[in-house]
């Protein structure tokens, strides 16, 4: 049953039946034989087919559901019988907000890698909300975000802080530091369910600054590319430009002294019990803060 829910669940994540097959490396033909001998054991259509797409019918939706959450739990067993008979070696899935991600996990993998070189970490990027919501369906084993989150089904935890600063062009006169020309100009800044959209604005609302033009961008490096071109001014973790701020290439301001921290948190899944390597990292994670 374990190989039908793994055909079934490609095929609906691939949304196409060929793709499904490159993926399982089996033809297009076997992978129809198997949803159909799906679908008769459970009596019931599970997708709608046409030429260009693939959608779940309402049974579809329920074992997609459950299917998942089944193969997850086949690969926890794996994992945990392994290390049982093997000792500390494997995968861990790790999953983090653009920040933390681009600017301080490379340097702990590092570490982590070193001193434990049978693990074999896999490193998602996306931004706070959605690494939360995996960690929740249990795709990663961990996420490390930039903003709390509540749910009932994860449990999150901070371990370090971080300073933001504004940042601005080296052109920009630092007299012009206040919410009046700042509202003027072009912010730009991340997307909705980023964790540095979060604090950036609950910045907007208590210095008073109000932009008159937004630009969103979907990457902390873009920004700083953007900014240093001249292109407006942002609100980002001092972290992540304090290269460019000691050589000079981009400014940071102040507004009426305000200052700022935001704090990282690591989100795991209640259900989930842990394992060695979650241990481990979790450990190497608290250490470097």
């Amino acid at each position: 049953m374990d190989r039908l829910l793994t055909i079934f669940i490609t095929v609906v994540e691939e949304k196409n039946l060929t793709r499904a097959g490159e993926k399982l490396f089996i033809t297009q033909s076997a992978i129809s034989q198997n949803l159909k001998i799906l679908e008769k054991n459970f009596n019931a259509q599970l997708l709608h087919r046409t030429n260009k797409q693939i959608s779940l019918t309402k049974a579809g939706e329920i074992l997609y559901s459950h299917g998942r959450q089944i193969l997850n739990q086949y690969s926890l067993a794996e994992r945990l019988i392994h290390e049982l008979h093997e000792g500390i070696s494997g995968p861990i899935n790790i999953g983090s907000g653009f920040t933390y991600g681009e600017y301080l996990l490379p340097d702990l993998i590092s570490r982590f890698i070193t001193n434990h070189p049978k693990i074999r970490p896999k490193i998602t990027i996306k931004n706070s909300i959605r690494i939360a919501n995996q960690v929740k369906e249990n795709n990663l084993d961990i996420g490390i975000i930039e903003r709390e989150v509540t749910d009932d089904l994860i449990q999150t935890k901070p371990f370090a802080e971080d300073e933001m600063v504004i940042i601005v062009p080296t052109t920009f006169i630092h007299d012009e530091a206040d919410k009046s020309h700042l509202s003027n100009k072009t912010w730009i800044i991340r997307e909705e369910g980023s964790g540095t959209r979060q604090v950036t604005d609950n910045m907007f609302n208590k210095t008073g600054i109000n932009p008159k033009r937004i630009l969103e961008f979907g990457s902390t490096q873009l920004i700083k590319e953007a900014v240093k071109k001249g292109l407006g001014v942002s609100y980002i973790s001092k972290m992540a430009v304090q290269n460019e701020l000691e050589k000079e290439i981009i400014k940071s301001v102040s507004i009426d002294n305000y200052k700022d921290t935001r704090k990282f948190y690591y989100v795991t899944n209640k259900s989930q019990p842990s394992t060695k390597i979650l241990d481990l990292f979790i450990n190497t994670l608290e250490f470097k803060s």
